[in-house]
């Protein structure tokens, strides 16, 4: 009888196992992955501050403080830049100087760093990859202005090609004069890019006073002012996008009119600050404590304890799947 019992419970196990099981609902598990953020510090006169330590930060996610597990100072990290020039019609007074400017931002950067160079009118194109670094003053040179002006897709495209650089530490340089005409990709197209590509985006705009081709006759460092003259809006700037594309990524934008005014090349000190900026950034990384059930975005906050300090740095980002690649809706 014992026998008997055995043999039918060892047959019901075997049934049970091969069974079809229902299947649990499939849940987004986060990785470990260090969440990266990059930090630019200024005091009141928006002079850079030197030489914190990382109590003086306080880094939420989600609302929620995080232990910070990884902090440099003075960052000396290696990056993926990718520089994206608008080569449409109405920068052909402008573009010999952005070519210039180019050149000496690349000087800047370290022989480990690699850059992708794209150019935009109505089309994108990328011109130059990591491997060409050493012929890429040479493809600046290139640079000819002609169509119209596919911004938010060449924004796109500029994020996808530094996600595929070898850094952590990724930059998109935008330089543009004006506003979209031409992309098939909406403005949030544009900023999910940068979002997914984890970038800091630099945008430069180059106002059309600086051949007094258009009249525009205002200065604006960083967006604040307005603009006068007489031309249409179109031929304007389109500082708020600027900003909309730079601000949440940590980095900033530029609108830089009669940008020879004074004897100085404004284009050139912007580009040049922005290299600068780049080696003076805090490098700050945690291990989110919450839970990540899915893939969607989540808002970063970084607080400083001196209140008397600004502080940038990306708003937010998008956690990986555990393939490593990140899963969208």
């Amino acid at each position: 009888m014992r026998a008997r019992t055995q043999v039918a419970l060892a047959a019901a196990l075997l049934a049970a196992a091969l069974s079809p099981r229902p299947q649990a609902a499939q849940v987004f598990r986060s990785t470990t992955d260090l969440v990266n953020v990059w930090a630019t510090v200024t005091d009141r006169s928006g002079r850079v501050v030197p030489a914190l330590t990382a109590s003086a930060f306080t880094v939420k996610d989600e609302g929620v403080p995080q232990e910070v597990t990884f902090f440099r100072s003075e960052d000396d990290t290696p990056i993926s830049v990718a520089i994206v020039v608008d080569t449409s019609g109405s920068m052909v007074d402008k573009l010999a100087d952005v070519q210039d400017a180019l050149r000496h931002f690349i000087r800047l950067l370290r022989p480990e760093d690699e850059v992708f160079l794209l150019r935009f009118s109505d089309d994108v194109e990328q011109i130059a990859a990591p491997a060409d670094r050493d012929r890429l003053e040479q493809r600046i040179g290139w640079l000819r202005a002609a169509g119209g002006t596919a911004l938010f897709d060449a924004t796109r495209a500029g994020a996808d090609a530094v996600a595929a650089g070898q850094h952590a530490k990724r930059v998109v340089l935008l330089i543009t004069d004006g506003n979209d005409t031409s992309s098939r990709s909406s403005r949030r197209n544009a900023v999910d890019a940068v979002t997914r590509s984890e970038a800091l985006l630099y945008a430069v705009g180059i106002g059309h006073g600086e051949r007094a081709s258009f009249g525009h006759d205002v200065f604006d460092r960083g967006g604040h002012g307005g603009a006068t003259g007489g031309f249409a809006a179109g031929d304007r700037v389109d500082g708020g996008t600027l900003r909309n594309l730079a601000e949440p990524t940590g980095g900033r934008h530029y609108v830089l009119e009669q940008a020879h005014r004074d004897g100085r090349d404004l284009v050139d000190e912007a580009i040049q600050e922005i290299a600068q900026e780049l080696r003076q950034q805090y490098s700050l990384g945690y291990y989110t404590s919450s839970a990540v059930t899915d893939a969607k975005f989540r808002r970063i906050t970084v607080e400083m304890s001196d209140r008397s300090l600004k502080v940038r740095a990306r708003r937010g980002y998008i956690p990986r799947a555990p393939s490593g690649r990140a899963r969208y809706e």
